[in-house]
């Protein structure tokens, strides 16, 4: 009855707040904002709060945590802050005392890990850190690791949690040492008397519990586990310490790890109840105290590092039960005239690549592939038991909306239905939908908004999307941003309830597209005025200063071919080659309209060039390279060094422009950023040595052309105001020019 009524309570709370105060963030993204706040300048996490100092043990527990929540920026910081303070003998140490211990060492292992795949060194430092762990053991392991915690209340057994790392360590590495020692370790801990003690904290009890269940021995766990749910208070909370009788405090971080350890042993009631109570005792701030209750003992004053880590494991888990728990009551099968389908289907075409993140049982696929039966679909849940009911010849995986197992722009359409609103980070979550979506590609969001929060009873985690907020999203990727509302399991559209967006993730514009952009009917008469009374622009004068009259020169992608008319009227012998028949087509009537004459080429920039080799003096590019990746870049600069006997040079946007790079967020943020995908690069250098080219200079041009993008005027007057105070020398060295100049030489042949 007790329980009935705080549910009620909760639930009565969440729509007050929801009417009155806004919809407060879900306990895990507070969590998670607390961990981003006590990352500290000098790497790591802090100990605990008020704490001068970083926690290496935390914070390599904490990385694995921070990846499955899909914040690779942080965790690579934290992972990388790792391989730098590793001791010569592969040991972390303690944040009090600088002592190395095996224990901090084998949460530390953790990190490197999950690392080890993406921050260099990170591999290197996890094998040293194995290798210290092996060779502190006593005996190989038949000893257990020496005795670290004599004199404290600390149970040598929790050793315990090193030994799943270790493991991790054997199978990366092969080792088979790694793995003997682990196993003679693991029976060690058990056969001694402080091992699995229930009088004993229950942060120091749960690390075993854990450990034991993640080495294969979960029958050893459970009695211990559910003789700690029996003790349970209805509240959810379970005493910090000493035993039947105990104490009315809770240890925090202690309780979270109980949950885990219910969750994975299928026990979700008591799981369930104890994350209600941290729900609960959550400090303003996302953190918790280390314990609460009358005579609270465990680091009761401050908010601890580990607290948030093991509540956000245990959400993870907490998640995934409820959705296996409730498997049975979701459907299988969706309308042919929901609204939803219609949404996702408009955006499908014959050969498409189709993913829905969040598939559940596949209904929607299912729907689709009756209809379009030429396109390949996918399927991601985090539910093993969802994706079991999943229709034949559509292949699933398991995943998160933040952690979505497909490789970069390797998917046509990108979908997820009523699924963002159980991410804690719904931002990240789109931001990952992306990145496996082609450019060109569409994702659809298909979810409740935040404007109708309070017309259901939902899970304490579940958040519906900003209206307003996830379009402003989108826009900052993609082109064609809409959203409407739709129909759904029998409600109208008119309902109101349900919204689907969708975007065309940004993609290079074609030939065509450029044409429409750049030529305007009064752009040949004012072109030709430019030309005629020389009006050159800052980076048409970097080309033709490194040019000489008489040289001939090729510029790819010519657009409106202004600056090589210029090169033409300069003396220079002009070859002008461009995607576009429209564009080249223009740059002749410009040249008849100023009594030039250039030669024009049709043809691709990314193919082999139809020019004999070293035909050229210079050949040079402005605004085409940083539409490509990196490969394409690099493939593109070998051909283009073929056909140069001289100069290479390359203008790309500035990454390094401020004003460039904020005008061209806002732009694309309003939804009217118009160049299609543009990548802006900080250097050319690695491209040019990659395509065999020597650099001879790199600097940057244009800075107050750069102030065009801004819509701000008050931020455009105050750059501009500093940008005219500087000398040429001074602007260079502030490196705030539009646009990243490269100039490069091909090598001469050896005789």
């Amino acid at each position: 009855m007790l329980r009935a009524l705080e549910d009620n309570v909760r639930r009565l709370r969440r729509r007050v707040e929801a009417s009155i105060a806004g919809i407060p963030q879900p306990a895990a993204a507070r969590a998670l904002s607390w961990i981003r706040a006590n990352h500290l300048p000098g790497g790591g996490i802090r100990v605990e709060s008020g704490h001068r100092y970083a926690y290496p043990e935390v914070t390599g527990y904490l990385v694995p945590t921070l990846l499955a929540y899909g914040d690779e920026e942080l965790a690579s910081q934290l992972a990388e802050w790792l391989v730098c303070i590793q001791r010569p003998d592969g040991s972390f140490t303690d944040p009090d005392q600088g002592r190395s211990y095996a224990f901090d060492t084998g949460q530390v292992l953790c990190g490197l890990l999950s690392a080890s795949d993406t921050i260099a060194g990170a591999e290197e430092a996890a094998r040293r850190a194995a290798d210290y762990l092996v060779a502190t053991t006593i005996d190989e392991g038949r000893g257990g690791f020496p005795r670290e915690y004599a004199g404290s209340d600390c149970p040598e057994a929790v050793h315990l949690y090193v030994l799943p790392p270790l493991l991790r360590a054997a199978a990366r590495f092969d080792c088979t040492r790694y793995r003997d020692v682990a196993h003679r370790c693991a029976e060690y801990y058990l056969g001694q008397r402080d091992c699995l003690r229930l009088d004993d904290l229950t942060h120091f009890l749960a690390y075993q519990l854990e450990a034991l269940i993640d080495l294969g021995y979960a029958d050893r766990a459970r009695d211990a586990l559910a003789a700690l749910a029996a003790m349970q208070r209805e509240d959810g909370a379970v005493r910090g310490t000493g035993g039947t009788a105990g104490t009315d405090w809770v240890c925090t971080p202690g309780l979270a790890q109980l949950a885990i350890c219910w969750y994975k042993l299928d026990m979700a009631e008591p799981a369930d109840r104890a994350m209600s109570w941290l729900e609960r005792h959550q400090e303003s701030d996302g953190g918790f105290r280390g314990s609460y209750g009358r005579g609270a003992r465990y680091k009761a004053g401050v908010e601890v590092s580990w607290a948030p880590k093991f509540f956000l494991d245990a959400h993870l888990l907490r998640v995934a039960a409820f959705f296996a728990r409730h498997a049975q009551d979701f459907p299988g099968d969706v309308g042919a005239g929901d609204g939803r389908l219609a949404a996702i289907a408009g955006r499908v075409r014959p050969g498409d690549r189709v993913l829905e993140v969040g598939c559940g049982k596949g209904r929607f696929l299912k729907a689709l592939t009756s209809t379009m039966r030429d396109a390949t679909y996918f399927g991601v849940d985090p539910a093993p038991a969802l994706l079991g009911a999943v229709p034949a010849g559509i292949t699933t995986a398991l995943g998160t909306l933040e952690n979505i197992p497909h490789p970069d722009r390797a998917l046509d359409v990108v979908v997820a239905v009523e699924a963002i609103e159980h991410s804690v980070a719904p931002m990240r979550a789109v931001s990952e939908m992306l990145r496996v979506t082609a450019p060109g590609g569409w994702v659809v969001i298909i979810d409740k908004h935040r404007g109708a929060w309070g017309r259901m009873i939902c899970p304490p985690w579940e958040r519906w999307p900003d209206a307003a907020e996830m379009s402003e999203r989108l826009r900052l990727d993609c082109d064609d941003v809409s959203s409407v509302s739709v129909s759904f399991d029998g409600h109208p559209a008119s309902d109101g309830l349900m919204m689907a967006w969708s975007g065309r993730k940004r993609s290079r514009l074609s030939g065509a597209q450029w044409n429409d952009v750049l030529i305007t009917p009064q752009l040949q008469h004012i072109h030709a005025d430019e030309i005629r009374f020389n009006d050159f622009s800052e980076w048409g004068r970097t080309v033709v200063l490194q040019t000489q009259p008489g040289d001939r020169v090729l510029e790819i992608g010519s657009g409106t071919g202004k600056i090589s008319l210029q090169l033409a009227q300069a003396g220079r012998d002009v070859t002008c080659f461009d995607a576009s028949a429209d564009s080249l087509a223009f740059t002749n009537r410009c040249a008849a309209r100023v009594d030039l004459a250039v030669a024009t080429v049709c043809g691709d920039a990314t193919r082999a060039l139809p020019f004999a080799s070293g035909s050229f003096d210079c050949v040079w590019s402005s605004g085409l390279l940083e539409h490509f990746t990196t490969e394409e870049r690099r493939a593109m600069l070998r051909e283009w060094a073929r056909v140069c006997r001289g100069q290479l040079i390359s203008l790309v946007p500035n990454a390094a422009s401020i004003a460039y790079r904020v005008g061209k967020m806002a732009q694309e943020r309003d939804g009217v950023w118009p160049y299609g995908l543009e990548t802006p690069l900080l250097s050319l250098r690695d491209d040019y040595e990659a395509a065999g080219l020597k650099v001879l200079r790199e600097f940057s041009v244009g800075a107050m052309h750069s102030l065009n993008f801004l819509g701000d005027r008050s931020l455009k007057r105050a750059l501009g105001a500093i940008f005219r105070r500087l000398s040429r020398a001074q602007l260079q060295d502030w490196n705030q020019g539009y646009l990243l100049v490269t100039i490069g030489a091909v090598p001469r042949a050896r005789p």
